[in-house]
Order: C-alpha cells, then sequence, then structure tokens
C-alpha cells in the first residue's frame, strides 16, 4: 500500500518570510511535511480554478506573484487515486493551492460539523490522553489551541463569525505542530 502522503500550509507566510509564494517554497514546505514527498511525484498544481502541470512552473510563479502571503489558506497535496479511483496517473500528485475568502457559508456549515466531530467532547472522554491522541491540530487565526480546549473553542464559533476554515487528514510538520501532527490539521480564522 503507497504511503498517504499529506501536507497542509497554514503559516506559509512565516515559513518563507514575506518572500511572494512560489512553487519552490511550496515544494519545500512539502518535504518537510514527508519525507516520502519528492518533486517527481507531482504531475500538477491546481489554483485558481487552473490546473499547471509541474512543467509548468514559470506560468505557475508568475500566477502566484498576485497571492499575498495572507490570502493563502492551505497546500494540501492528493494522490490521484483519492481524487479520482480510475486516474490514468497513479503514485502521481496533484496539489491544491486554496486560498482565502472564496467559501461558501454552506461549505463552512459542512467543515465546521466535520471538525467538531474529530474532537471529543471532555465530560465524554474517559481517557483525555487516549482520545486526544487521535485529535488533529487545531489553529485559530493562526494560533495552536491546547488539545483539551479543541472541542470548546470549536462548539462557540458560529458561521457568521468565521471567515474560512479547513480540514486536512493528512499529516503536517511535527516540527510546527507537535505530536498530534500526524492527524491532521484544522484551521479556522474568524472575524
Amino acid at each position: 500500500m503507497k504511503l498517504l502522503l499529506g501536507a497542509i500550509l497554514l503559516l506559509f507566510s512565516s515559513y518563507v518570510n514575506g518572500q511572494n509564494v512560489n512553487k519552490q517554497h511550496i515544494d519545500e514546505w512539502l518535504i518537510k511535511c514527508d519525507t516520502a514527498y519528492k518533486a517527481s511525484k507531482v504531475w500538477g498544481y491546481a489554483f485558481n480554478n487552473i490546473v499547471y502541470e509541474a512543467k509548468d512552473s514559470v506560468r505557475l510563479d508568475n500566477d502566484l506573484k498576485l497571492l499575498a502571503n495572507n490570502n493563502l489558506l492551505s497546500i494540501d497535496p492528493f494522490w490521484n487515486e483519492e481524487l479520482l479511483p480510475t486516474t490514468e496517473n497513479p503514485g502521481k500528485l496533484l496539489v491544491l493551492i486554496v486560498t482565502k475568502g472564496k467559501q461558501s457559508v454552506k461549505d463552512k456549515e459542512g467543515i465546521l460539523k466535520t471538525a467538531l466531530s474529530k474532537y471529543v467532547k471532555p465530560q465524554l472522554s474517559q481517557n483525555p490522553v487516549d482520545s486526544a491522541s487521535k485529535e488533529p491540530v487545531l489553529l485559530i487565526n493562526g494560533k495552536p489551541i491546547s488539545p483539551t480546549d479543541c472541542y470548546a473553542e470549536l462548539s462557540k464559533l458560529t458561521i457568521d463569525s468565521i471567515t474560512d476554515i479547513y480540514y486536512s487528514k493528512h499529516p503536517v510538520p511535527k516540527e510546527y505542530y507537535g505530536q498530534n501532527a500526524k492527524n491532521g490539521i484544522i484551521a479556522v480564522w474568524i472575524k
């Protein structure tokens, strides 16, 4: 079975130190997420409803220049088999580049419901250490939330207060997000 590569970018602007986001920065970040990632495995990058082949790096970099660092919501690579079970490119990755401000109310409601389902209500958990070890990292406005407070913090949010919300089941760099990084990440941006 192939290793499920996953990554997400949420604090990318601090990683690139105020520079413009480009393909090289994206590739460097993904390697930090999973050393199984290899640039040769990427068949494309999806950004602003356009799919760029890996060889189109100049065109992708030119379009990414329009993106301010603080407008980047996530970077999430998927094996083609995850997206299309009958793909012609098995074992290859499509890297999704997601920007802020593009979600509908319905999208936000669905992702918030999914996010809440990933955490155990504190009073229901018999062993909080065991349940927390399966929960994804939670960031609100880029700040990590203590594993014991995740459910309570998410429960307080209303759809009107959320500007963007993103969930990825893929692992993120442990060096940035701690032990639960292997469980994915939920990022919420609020007003």
